[in-house]
């Protein structure tokens, strides 16, 4: 049966509604469909009338709640489908279900009804936003009036009369919540909607603040008794007022409330809705227009440490978070109050000032591990930037200002240095626990960072001294010499990468001394070595400018490399440094401990990628001052990956770690030879040509790593030559793995060629032409030859893409057309053929089509006319033709390739 063809009435409903909810969705393959009904049935016009018959106690708390829903939705989305005449009735009948629920909750403490009564105010609160601007301006005055009086039994009366209460608080709390959700009402009418509820307000102060002095009449054993519905009362008018400020009520208005929030604070149990309600009052811009207030209600902020303190020794981080927002919330919005303050030359002023950023240091100082032992103290950091960002924004009297917070900022650093030593137990905590402290701690770096237009240099001498100092008086104590060294990375990273004016690197005496310092710190946990290396890393562009301190800093890389648990780290300051310096002194000893940890097989396989790309850096810069020995290493170093490639190629029978062992060794090769390319674009052309000629001449001799050519290359700097060389050794064993997973493991394949694509784009951003020799010719016909061996399924992404590469490398050169145009066509055909299959299948490869077009749109861009002129009308009409099927594809990748490939075209 067509469920969506059942119609929409009252019983048809309540059945649909009671199978949803008592039918799981594993028995009942329709429930989809039945949340579909539902759904539609609630936008119907028939929704007014079954609506409200579910709203009958007699039927299911699923039916009723459902059938309340139904007169919300119809209220807040399809209002305009009441007549005018008709918005009493509808009114009173709201008011009619709602005190029928709201009486009966004393009577039955079903957790139910009080939903689908909330659904009720809800809809009452909405309707009443819709008709205030005319037909019921004084709806606000009706409610506080007309709901607690609807009172029937005597005998009830005080608790029925409370309950009743409840809901006009209720109701008062929803109103400015519902207007956040008029977004089917024009701008000019939400605004004269929220023009009226602030002319009312006063009206809902004066019964607020009736009934905050009427609690206090109350015995204190009633009042705060959670179980009493007067304590209920209480908690909710807090949440009331709460709304009211979120809405847009400022200071002055409620004023008269702020004391009892400051009372109620004390209470555990209005702990929290008295905080946000704070919280959210102090949060707004505009108590700046109340300065004498803002002051007025410092020494109570101030008397919140006590508390704090409680809180402290209770080890309740929640109540420690809760206070914590709020006394940010007071202080961060109220900057500019502070710094007058501070300027106004009124001692007294001044002491409290002092006072509460003593209070703002206590809460970043919070006792205990993040997160383990407190999770608040990382909320303070906004207030440091902000402080920082504002106090660098003022023009006038900025220097005095910043004299006055210099103290603080110093004072931070010292905190920070105990926030982030690290637990004795550290080892031993989750990774979530490890997760939320690194990000702590960068954190504080940022705060760090933020910090040094204020106190730059000052900064790092301090540092330096804590650090020379605790290495001499306490050389064993690694979590402090961690936590400075951490800060030092933190600072230095900043200015080194954003050349910053804030410290000058003519006197650059702290970071000299700071490497100076590395032999002589005890390195006997793994954790202050990495972040020592952290740091190194950090100043590989000082060190270029620096080269007479750089043997420190590689010795302390290679021992990282060297040390299992901190290779990682290791190998990412070794290429931070080679990225900006030249390492060719110190080549021998990297490229030998790289190698060391490769073959000591603790490194992981995506760190083995970075150590050969230094390596192949390493190399490149070996290359201008010693050629042989470079050409010695480079053999010794890839022999072995050849070897175990080739091994791997001829097994009959392959399994995931062979698959996965290939792949590497694919990644390893390539990552060598594009990384030897691209180093040698970083070198000067005449230096290099210098160094070739120089070292030609005396050194005489060949690398010959060819097989099957007798392929030489004379003796040369010139990387691209050495990586060609390696490259002909390694397609026949290419075309050896294609041969054998063709049909059986496209994953090897695409790998494959993935990792010539890796080299052949470090050929072409050389931007130099291939020297015309044997082996280029060699390397280009095998290249060739290894496409004819692809079928239709293994012509994929990264084939399509060297396919492009070669075409772009040597399409230029006369001599190569012929096979190149044969290739060209050959690729062509064989993405044609996606169109022979069902659509279906061409959907399942929208890869595919995704990366050929991205190849013809770059030939079209980089001006191959020619190429495209190979092919006939025909041929072009069905190119088109598969384009127009590619823009029916929904991935937008593939999309974006195809249109982008069909613009070039005709441009």
């Amino acid at each position: 049966m067509d469920i969506s063809q059942i119609s929409y009435n009252t019983e048809n409903a309540e059945k649909i509604v009671n199978e949803f909810y008592t039918t799981s969705q594993v028995t009942n393959e329709f429930k989809p469909q039945l949340d579909q009904w539902l759904k539609s049935a609630q936008n119907s016009s028939e929704a007014w009338s079954f609506g409200w018959d579910l709203i009958d106690m007699k039927k299911s708390a699923n039916c009723q709640f459902y059938g309340a829903s139904c007169i919300y939705n119809k209220v807040s989305k399809h209002f305009s489908d009441v007549p005018t005449d008709q918005y009493d009735t509808l009114k009173n009948k709201l008011l009619e279900k709602l005190l029928l629920y709201a009486t009966s909750l004393l009577d039955n403490k079903n957790q139910q009804i009080r939903f689908i009564q909330r659904k009720l105010n809800s809809t009452l609160a909405k309707l009443a936003l819709y008709l205030i601007q005319d037909q019921w301006q004084n709806c606000i005055q009706d409610i506080i009036a007309t709901i607690p009086n609807c009172i029937n039994e005597p005998d009830k009366h005080e608790d029925q009369r409370n309950q009743l209460i409840l809901i006009v608080i209720d109701l008062l709390t929803l109103l400015p919540e519902e207007y956040s959700s008029l977004s089917n009402l024009n701008k000019l009418k939400r605004t004269q909607i929220n023009s009226q509820l602030k002319k009312n307000f006063h009206t809902i102060k004066e019964y607020l603040l009736n009934l905050f002095n009427s609690f206090n009449t109350l015995p204190t054993n009633i009042l705060l008794s959670t179980s009493s519905l007067y304590f209920n009362m209480i908690e909710n008018s807090i949440k009331c007022l709460t709304s009211w400020i979120e809405f847009g009520i400022q200071m002055d208005q409620i004023q008269q409330f702020i004391d009892y929030m400051f009372v109620y604070i004390y209470n555990d149990s209005l702990f929290d809705q008295s905080a946000e309600c704070l919280t959210s009052l102090f949060s707004s811009e505009d108590n700046l227009k109340y300065t004498n207030s803002i002051f007025k209600y410092m020494p109570k902020i101030l008397e919140l440490q006590n508390l704090l303190t409680k809180y402290i020794e209770e080890k309740d981080n929640d109540g420690c978070v809760v206070l914590t927002k709020l006394v940010l919330a007071f202080g961060e919005n109220q900057l500019s109050v502070i710094f007058d303050g501070f300027l106004s030359g009124n001692d007294q002023v001044k002491q409290i000032l002092l006072q509460f950023m003593n209070l703002i240091m206590n809460l970043t100082s919070m006792p205990g591990n993040f997160p383990v032992d407190e999770e608040s103290s990382d909320l303070t950091f906004v207030f440091w930037y902000s402080l920082q960002d504002t106090l660098l924004g003022i023009d006038q009297v900025s220097n005095d200002l910043q004299t006055i917070f210099r103290p603080f900022f110093m004072n931070l650093l010292e905190i920070f240095i105990i926030k982030l030593q690290l637990a004795n137990n550290y080892d031993d905590w989750t990774d979530e626990e490890k997760e939320r402290l690194r990000c702590y701690r960068i954190d504080i770096g940022d705060t760090m960072v933020y910090m040094i237009s204020l106190i730059g240099e000052i900064m790092l001498e301090f540092l330096m001294k804590r650090l020379v100092s605790c290495i001499e008086n306490d050389s064993d104590n690694w979590r402090i010499q961690e936590a400075l060294i951490y800060m030092l990375q933190s600072v230095v990273s900043e200015l080194n990468e954003s050349c910053s004016p804030d410290f000058s690197y003519s006197n650059d005496v702290y970071l000299v001394n700071f490497v100076d310092l590395l032999p002589k710190i005890k390195y006997t946990n793994k954790h202050i070595l990495s972040t020592t290396l952290l740091a190194v890393g950090s100043l590989g562009s000082w060190l270029e400018r620096n080269p007479s301190v750089l043997p420190n800093a590689i010795s302390l890389c290679l021992l990282g490399l060297k040390t299992e648990a901190v290779t990682q780290s290791a190998s990412f300051a070794l290429k931070d440094i080679i990225n900006d310096c030249d390492l060719s002194s110190f080549a021998d000893q990297i490229i030998s401990t790289c190698q060391e940890a490769l073959k000591a097989g603790f490194v992981a396989q995506n760190y083995e990628n970075r150590l050969m790309s230094i390596i192949g850096m390493c190399l490149s810069d070996l290359l201008i001052v010693e050629y042989q020995k470079s050409i010695n290493w480079l053999q010794n170093l890839v022999e072995p990956y050849i070897i175990k490639l080739s091994e791997l190629a001829q097994l009959k029978q392959t399994d995931k770690n062979t698959q996965s062992l290939t792949c590497h060794i694919l990644n390893l090769l390539s990552q060598l030879m594009s990384s030897l390319i691209q180093r040698q674009q970083n070198h000067n052309s005449t230096d290099i040509m210098t160094a070739n000629d120089s070292t030609a001449s005396s050194a005489n001799t060949s690398f010959q790593l060819g097989i099957g050519h007798g392929a030489m290359v004379n003796s040369s700097n010139d990387e691209r030559a050495i990586v060609n060389s390696l490259l002909i050794k390694l397609i026949p064993i290419y075309k050896q793995i294609i041969t054998r997973n063709l049909s059986t493991d496209l994953i090897i394949i695409d790998k494959l060629f993935e990792s010539i694509s890796v080299t052949l784009s470090s050929n072409i951003a050389s931007n130099n032409p291939q020297p015309e020799n044997e082996i280029t010719e060699a390397i280009l016909n095998e290249l060739i030859q290894m496409f004819y061996i692809l079928n239709e399924n293994s012509w994929r992404k990264y084939a399509y893409e060297v396919c492009r590469q070669i075409l772009i490398i040597w399409w230029k050169n006369d001599k190569y057309k012929n096979n190149l145009e044969s290739l060209f066509l050959f690729s062509y055909q064989n993405a044609m053929k996606l169109m022979t299959r069902d659509m279906n299948w061409f959907h399942d490869h929208t890869d595919v089509v995704e990366q050929y077009c991205t190849c013809l749109a770059k030939l079209l861009k980089s001006k191959y006319y020619d190429l495209f002129e190979k092919l006939n009308e025909e041929s072009l009409v069905y190119l088109l033709k598969f384009a127009q099927l590619g823009l029916q594809l929904p991935e937008q990748y593939t999309l974006r390739a195809v249109a982008t490939f069909i613009v070039s075209f005709f441009l």
